[in-house]
Order: C-alpha cells, then structure tokens, then sequence
C-alpha cells in the first residue's frame, strides 16, 4: 500500500491500523474517501459495509451458519473466520458499521496471502445489464480457463525474505498459463525447484475438505465469494532448510569442522551456548528420544561452534607433535638447529566456502525456529497453512435444489493445478 492510499495513524480509529495483509477488495484511498479494511487488536479484522444492501445480506449470513444448526450450516462453518459481529468506527469524519471478524493471519511471522475468487460467473441474480457486462470482461482469460481468478496476492520470497505484492491489475492479465506461474510463485517455487510438497498437500488437505461439501450441499449459491490461502513464508523456510540437512547428500557433505574467529563472536552467542550445556544433554552425533530433530539439530550446531571458538588462540600453542620432534633433533649424535616446526591444530577461516558470518545468521535463525516451537502450543504448530472461505455479500438460497455448479467448477480446477506440482 503506497503512501497515497494510507491515512496517517491519527486519522485512522483507536486501537486500529491498515491491514497490510489485504490482498483483495477494495483498498484506502485517502484521495477518494474509500475504505479498506482494518487491523483491530486481539487478532481481528475490520471489514467495511458500505452497501447496505449488500451488507445485511453479508450478516444475515455469517449469523445464519452460527445459530441455524443446518448440517451444511455446521460444516461450513469450520471453513469461515470466526465472525464477532459488527461494530460502528469513527474514520473520514463519519461513523461507518464494520464486519468483525478472525485475522486469518494472525501469529504469522511472513504472512503469506492470496485471494482466489471462485466461480466463472461472479454477477449474482439481481445484477443488472450493466453489472453482468462489466463483471464478464473482468479476469476473463483466467476465469474462462479455470472457472476461478485471483484479484492479488502476496509473498515473502525464500530465503532473503524479500515481500513481493501482486495487485488486481496483475491478476487481470492472467492467463491459462500465468495463472499456474502465479500460483507457482505464491508458494515460493523457483527454476528447477517445485513447490515444498508439505506445503502443498497442506493446502489440498482443507481444499479437500471444502470441495466434499460443495459435492454435496444444496442449500447455496455462492457468487463472487473467494477462498483466502495463507501460509507462515518464516516456517516453510526452517522446513526447506530441515529438509536439506536431513537429506543424505547433505549428510555426507556435512561433518565437524573447528572454526577461529574473534571471542566477540562467542560472546554474541552467550544464551545460545547454554541449550547445549546440561549433563543430560546427548552428544552430537546421537539423537534424544525426547527431543524434536530442530532441537538436536540446534545443540549439534551449537556445541561445534562452542568448540571452534575455544580454538581461537591455537596458533601461540605449540602442539606435542612439534615439541617431539624438537626433542629428537637434540639428542642426535651430530648436532645440528633444532628444527622450528609447529603442527598447528586447524582452525576454519573466514573464506568464500567457509562464510563464519552466515553460519551465525543461520543459528539465530535456528535459535529463534527452536524458541517458536517450544513456546508454540501444538495446534499453532500444526496451523501455519490455512484456507478459509470469505465473501459472502452475494451468496443466495439454491431453489432448485441442485449443487453449485459454478463454485464446484473453480473449486475443482484450483484443486487439480495444485496436484500437477505434487506430480
């Protein structure tokens, strides 16, 4: 969001933000008066009713899949946030109703989002002429090929974590194949490098899920309704990097090495030296039973640095190897200087193949991954990739009683291009 569209934090209500997150819809414009949606505290976002029409329909709903008991009701439920109803904010001098409801996002490091507007038809019943034209030539190459668009997304890239934002204007241009490049770049695949296998079947897991119920509820029509995919970008890199250590070339490259650098170094990594100094701490080639890999994994890394810095003088201390053979030279029967030869312990420096500096990047790095995990309650471990379905201002009752062709339509393709990249 550029400085254009945002409003100094003064203007904005108490306890709120821009929510930088927002992918989709309409965005701030402080120019125009438009209002985006907000970052409120406690984990929750401000969604703005502007249609009153539109609006009540929007509530009706979200309220409706909370109380009605309808077994579509109850299992769609699981796939919306958690609605808290409405509330009325004062911003642009006016007071204005919002929607609040769960920030999907919410505990993410690197927020990773994309909006994924399901259904070939987004018009709803009640458009008219005008609307239905507008709204066909809207994303049409991708919404003709799939049956679904993405108005935006955004993703912080592995591993530099640098953010990259997509906007409406990018998804308008997609096509039959960009729109696979662009589900390709959101999930962080690279020339040569596929999307992270668990990352994908993350998402199919849930996308499952919703595509069995919509194989089977006859209550709704959903149009223009979208499916929001997040996924934590801090996570899926420790699990790439996991990944790399564990694999077996990585284990034969991998072996202790002793390292010299300034005390200063040693000094920088105080607390992370005490994880590995407890009595019953295992030794770095075996594995505790009790521990996750990350943690050995961590230790290992840990006391091998501990070692090499222990070694940073080794260059004033004569080894054995050198005072034995300066013994020998002066007991020989013909006497001759003894010979000045030092057997040096090796010691790693600093070099393009041996980069110290990097290495203590990534322990933090692993420090921190450990802390995350060990603070982290099992269900946020489990949760760093979540699918959840929103919009639902143009959602009407299925008269005829038959399956929502146009939702199951998108659903199933999205489903399918996301199983090629497990191929």
């Amino acid at each position: 969001m550029d400085s254009e569209t945002r409003l100094p934090r003064g203007l904005l209500p108490d306890g709120t933000a821009h929510l930088d997150t927002q992918v989709g819809g309409h965005p701030f414009d402080a120019k125009t008066g438009r209002i985006g949606m907000l970052r409120g505290p406690s984990g929750r976002v401000f969604k703005p009713l502007v249609n009153s029409t539109l609006a009540e329909r929007e509530i009706a709903f979200y309220e409706n899949l909370r109380v009605s008991g309808n077994p579509t009701d109850t299992k769609m439920l699981r796939y919306t946030p958690t609605y808290h109803g409405t509330k009325e904010l004062r911003i642009f001098d006016r007071r204005m109703r919002f929607i609040e409801l769960e920030d999907i996002t919410d505990g993410m490091s690197e927020p990773c989002v994309m909006d994924v507007k399901i259904g070939r038809r987004t018009w709803d019943p009640l458009a008219g002429p005008a609307k239905r034209a507008s709204e066909e030539l809207k994303y049409a190459d991708s919404k003709r090929a799939y049956g679904f668009c993405i108005p935006g997304f955004q993703v912080y890239r592995i591993p530099a974590g640098t953010l990259g934002k997509y906007d409406k204007d990018y998804g308008k241009r997609l096509d039959t194949q960009t729109t696979v490049e662009a589900l390709s770049t959101f999930l962080n695949a690279t020339p040569g490098r596929p999307p992270c296998r668990e990352l994908v079947v993350r998402l199919l897991s849930v996308l499952w899920k919703i595509l069995a119920l919509f194989r089977e509820q006859r209550r709704y029509r959903l149009y223009s309704s979208s499916l929001l995919i997040a996924y934590d970008a801090r996570r899926l890199r420790h699990l790439a990097r996991r990944q790399l250590n564990d694999s077996p070339a990585e284990s034969l490259l991998r072996a202790p090495v002793s390292r010299s650098r300034s005390s200063g170094a040693a000094r920088s990594l105080g607390s992370l030296n005490r994880i590995g100094q407890s009595p019953a701490s295992p030794g770095p080639g075996s594995e505790s039973p009790t521990r996750s890999p990350r943690v050995n994994r961590t230790i290992d890394r840990l006391q091998r640095l501990k070692r090499s810095i222990s070694l940073q003088n080794c260059e004033v201390l004569p080894e054995r190897s050198s005072i034995e053979i300066t013994s020998i030279a002066e007991t020989t029967a013909t006497p001759r200087r003894p010979l000045d030869v030092q057997v040096h312990k090796l010691c790693r420096t600093h070099s393009y193949s041996n980069n110290f500096d990097a290495d203590i990047v990534q322990m933090k790095e692993d420090y921190a991954a450990l802390l995350s995990e060990l603070s982290s309650t099992c269900e946020e471990k489990q949760n760093w990739v979540r699918v959840y379905m929103i919009d639902f201002a143009h959602v009407f009752p299925a008269d005829d009683g038959d399956l929502d062709s146009n939702y199951l339509e998108g659903i199933e393709n999205l489903i399918k291009i996301l199983e090629k990249f497990l191929a």
